[in-house]
Order: C-alpha cells, then sequence, then structure tokens
C-alpha cells in the first residue's frame, strides 16, 4: 500500500528573516504614503475652502482682516470712533517726495479715518505705530487748496486750476499773505505732507515753485496745498 504523507505547519519550510524584514518594510512604506497622501488632501482641502472664502465672500475676509490690524493698533493708540480704509505700502519709493512717509516700509498698514481727518503707519512686523497725520481731503475726495495772494491775482490763479484739475482740487480760502515782501515768486506749498504730486502738478499749471511755507506765513484752516499768488 502507498504511503500517504500529511505536512503539517511544523514541516513547511521557514521563511528566511531577511525576507520577513523585506515584507515588513514595504508594510512600512505603504501606511507611511497613506498618511502622507491624507495629509495632502487635507491640506488640499483646506487651500480649497480658504480660496472659495476669498473668492467667493471677499469683503467678509477684509473685515476680519481690518478688525484684527485696528484691534492692535486700539492697544497702541486711541482710535477715532470710526472704521478706516487700510491699504499696504508695497513700493515705498513711490512715496519719497512724501514726507509722511519718510520712515515707512514696505508691508505697512496706512489706516485712514476720513471723518476723524487722521492717518496712521502701523508695522505689523514689530506692533509699532511709525507716523499719525492729518487727512486733509474733503468729503468729495477733491484735495483742498488755500490761494493766498503775494501781489498776484487770486481769481484768475483760482480759474486755472478748476479749469485743470475740475473736481480733482477745491478752493476752500482765499485771501491776503500776512508778508508779501518775504514772497518773491509764485510759490506752492503741500502742507500736510501727503499732497506733493498735486502741488507739483499745480505748480506746472501756474508756472510756480513748490517750496515751503514762506516766512511769517500759516497755512488757512482746513487748506492741504496753499498756493502764494504773486
Amino acid at each position: 500500500m502507498e504511503e500517504i504523507k500529511v505536512r503539517t505547519n511544523s514541516d513547511k519550510p521557514k521563511e528566511k528573516p531577511k525576507k520577513r524584514r523585506m515584507k515588513k518594510k514595504t508594510l512600512y512604506v505603504a501606511i507611511g504614503l497613506a498618511v502622507v497622501v491624507l495629509l495632502l488632501a487635507g491640506t488640499s482641502i483646506y487651500f480649497y475652502q480658504k480660496y472659495h472664502q476669498l473668492k467667493n465672500n471677499p469683503e467678509q475676509v477684509s473685515k476680519q482682516e481690518t478688525d484684527d490690524i485696528v484691534a492692535k493698533v486700539g492697544k497702541l493708540i486711541t482710535l477715532p470712533d470710526e472704521t478706516p480704509s487700510i491699504a499696504t505700502i508695497i513700493d515705498k519709493g513711490k512715496l519719497k517726495d512724501q514726507p509722511f512717509f519718510n520712515n515707512a516700509e514696505n508691508g505697512d498698514k496706512v489706516l485712514v479715518y476720513t471723518k476723524a481727518e487722521k492717518a496712521i503707519i502701523y508695522r505689523p512686523t514689530s506692533n509699532k505705530i511709525i507716523n499719525v497725520g492729518p487727512v486733509t481731503l474733503n468729503q468729495n475726495g477733491a484735495v483742498p487748496v488755500a490761494v493766498v495772494s503775494a501781489g498776484g491775482n487770486v481769481n484768475d490763479a483760482s480759474k486755472k486750476l478748476t479749469d485743470k484739475f475740475g473736481s480733482g482740487v477745491s478752493v476752500v480760502t482765499s485771501g491776503d499773505a500776512k508778508n508779501k515782501t518775504s514772497i518773491s515768486k509764485t510759490t506752492v506749498v503741500d502742507v500736510s505732507g501727503q499732497n506733493a504730486q498735486v502741488a507739483q502738478d499745480i505748480a506746472t499749471q501756474l508756472g510756480a515753485t513748490v517750496g515751503s511755507l514762506p516766512s511769517g506765513e500759516t497755512a488757512p484752516q482746513g487748506a492741504a496745498v496753499v498756493v502764494f499768488v504773486k
């Protein structure tokens, strides 16, 4: 009779240790890849949600940023009771002619309070206020200009400004200089330090020069730019 042999587990050839280590390593790599995939998927979902939040409701995101900045600045200085407009300085070189921005850096935030007529430069990286100054734009956005006679024709100068710049400037007052002899030629003064380009444009239109307040003169109240007409 033919002998039948039955193989038991003990009779199976033993798996080599090296082969078992390879299988474990492969398993660990597979688990690791699965974790990475899950993490990447989670990150993608996060940025996808943020993207749609920005796309579908930008006002909400902007308001949140404004609230955050106002909260930080409010701990450093007493703020007006209104919501400011906020801008970010991205090219300080374009502001080099405006004294108000002399110490500003790219990335600084500019808070503009229209009703309170105040502007604040805030640096988030160091949590510091860099400068505070007046905002002298009137309600329709025109630059308020005072035209002062130093012997010249005020009405003629005012008409030239209105004809050239339209609603861009607003002649808010006119009058006579206190010390006409100290003014040798028509001079345009950017008294607020925030309207250098406007002052230069006015000077070009009137054949004048841009300068500082003449000796003995003060800027009329409410004027951002003063034109001394000679």
